[in-house]
């Protein structure tokens, strides 16, 4: 294993532990502190799960990769991890675009949020909605349309990058609508609609809403602010060489290993942009008992600096 390989399953392992231990924290501080089954908590709740799965498989494929536990052109192998990758990576960006509305919503139209978005039926549909969503793109290859190969970069499984399939180019340009585009216009979209509603004078008057009101939603706008960031930085490079494979341009393989590890950090940024940048998230994180004792350490030291 040479020097870049070896960084690069570093990074890959530091993104692993990262991504389990943070998103490990929200699903014990959603089940255990939180103890609520909103719309908002319950997607949250299956993107953590989802982001750890995904994470875990995805590493475990390419270490057993590397070590030459088996090989790539072992089909089922190849395509077990790669479908599993795609179906919970489509299904958390449609998550992650439905919660974004759905914060959207409440703010524009808090009663049509009270009278239908918070009913367990339409919670219920929507998440539904995610799992087909998401299972449905890695089966077109399943099925003849398109198919999987090895990815440039020969550490995993991936799309048909090189358009050995007739049906490859239609579904590659097919992905790149509904999975890129169509999802970050959807984000910019709900960005700006919470922009305009915390920014607008023509709305109801903030002494008559309250202080929380205000507070929520700058909360909102700042989440949807970091959704529409992250999701450019990590799911641009994928996008980009979707399109370099449609224009059939020719390109290093090291551009396809970037990819995937751009892709990893999406459970990170998922958890950050979910959870850790909500101030309320983090309220209900400080009543976890380690770090309530993490917390009155750091205040007696500081005390301690100011005696």
């Amino acid at each position: 294993m040479d020097v870049l390989e070896t960084a690069y399953f570093v990074c890959v392992l530091a993104i692993v532990i990262l991504s389990v231990l943070l998103n490990a924290i929200i699903i014990f501080t959603i089940i255990y502190k939180i103890k609520v089954t909103k719309l908002p908590h319950v997607f949250i709740l299956s993107i953590s799960i989802f982001d750890i799965i995904h994470t875990l498989i995805g590493f475990g494929a390419e270490l057993n990769v590397l070590y030459g536990i088996y090989s790539l052109k072992k089909s089922f192998v190849c395509i077990g991890a790669s479908f599993v990758t795609f179906f919970i990576t489509a299904s958390n960006i449609l998550k992650t675009v439905i919660i974004s509305i759905m914060r959207a919503i409440s703010i524009k139209w808090p009663f049509f949020y009270i009278k239908y978005c918070k009913t367990v039926k339409v919670r219920t549909l929507l998440l539904f909605f995610c799992y087909l969503y998401g299972f449905l793109w890695p089966s077109f290859p399943l099925i003849g349309w398109s198919k999987y190969e090895i990815d440039l970069d020969k550490k995993r499984c991936s799309l048909d990058w090189n358009l050995t399939h007739s049906g490859s180019l239609s579904y590659l340009i097919t992905v790149f609508l509904f999975c890129y585009f169509l999802p970050i216009i959807g984000l910019i979209f709900v960005y700006n609609a919470v922009k305009e509603k915390v920014v607008s004078k023509c709305t109801v008057k903030r002494a008559q809403v309250g202080t929380n009101r205000d507070i929520l939603e700058m909360v909102y706008l700042k989440l949807s602010l970091w959704s529409v960031i992250f999701y450019f930085v990590i799911w641009t490079p994928y996008a980009s060489a979707s399109l370099l494979s449609i224009f059939k341009i020719k390109s290093p393989s090291v551009i396809y290993t970037l990819c995937a590890l751009f892709s990893k950090l999406s459970a990170i940024s998922n958890a950050l942009t979910n959870c850790y940048f909500n101030k309320y998230f983090r309220n209900h994180i400080k009543k976890i008992k380690l770090f309530q004792c993490f917390i009155n350490r750091n205040k007696e030291s500081n005390d301690n600096v100011t005696l």
